[in-house]
């Protein structure tokens, strides 16, 4: 899979993408070897279990995590366009607390925020009829993608991010600010730390220092 081909190719087991989630105190670092693992274990699931194609579009409406990173580079790899919130879509990748938001709205998939990616039974919870349990569904595909894809590079064009950068945001609500923090950082053979949840100053400053982040978003 050529997505992210020029990570693998210099260094695929660099940390490529650290998440905090300053509400649970989790902490989680992904290679390039593991997000590449990740895209094509979604995108897999995308094209055999949704059933979906370069036609079809996803919407995300969950929390910043490495959850919503993971789908939307499997979704690059199979070539599904992706929007951000409300909208409408062929498949709807949510959270098991909003389901009742998308009723009627295509596929319903619940995404929960475990930090390990287990699913809403597996924390739990109940699936509601009709619905798809990401984290068991996704695992149960292959970590490998054969079908053509595009490099990151190519897919997100120009960007003024210094090559090599570590980068530090606090998360997106938008396709415009997700690819500003994960998909530029990566694309020019950097990396990016992302930190979900309220925090203050301080605390991104103690972040920054211990992650060697050198450019804020």
């Amino acid at each position: 899979m050529e997505l992210l081909r020029h990570l693998l190719d210099s260094d695929p087991a660099a940390p490529r993408l650290t998440v905090y989630n300053e509400n649970t105190g989790a902490r989680l670092d992904f290679s390039a070897q593991t997000l590449d693992n990740w895209a094509a274990k979604v995108g897999n699931m995308l094209l055999e279990e949704l059933d979906l194609d370069e036609d079809s579009t996803i919407t995300l409406d969950l929390p910043v995590s490495w959850q919503a990173a993971a789908i939307v580079l499997g979704a690059l790899a199979a070539g599904v366009d992706t929007r951000f919130g409300d909208a409408d879509a062929d498949a709807v990748f949510t959270a098991p607390e909003r389901t009742g938001q998308h009723d009627g709205e295509g596929d319903l998939v619940l995404v929960t925020d475990d930090p390990f990616g287990r699913g809403v039974v597996e924390t739990g919870g109940d699936l509601p009829r009709g619905a798809i349990d990401f984290g068991p569904t996704v695992r149960f595909y292959g970590d490998q993608f054969f079908q053509p894809t595009r490099g990151l590079p190519e897919i997100v064009g120009d960007s003024d991010i210094v090559p090599g950068t570590r980068v530090l945001g606090t998360g997106w609500s938008d396709w415009a600010g997700f690819s500003r923090q994960v998909l530029e950082p990566l694309a020019v053979g950097g990396s990016t730390v992302i930190v979900a949840g309220m925090t203050g100053a301080e605390r991104l400053d103690q972040i920054a220092a211990a992650e060697k982040a050198t450019q804020r978003l």
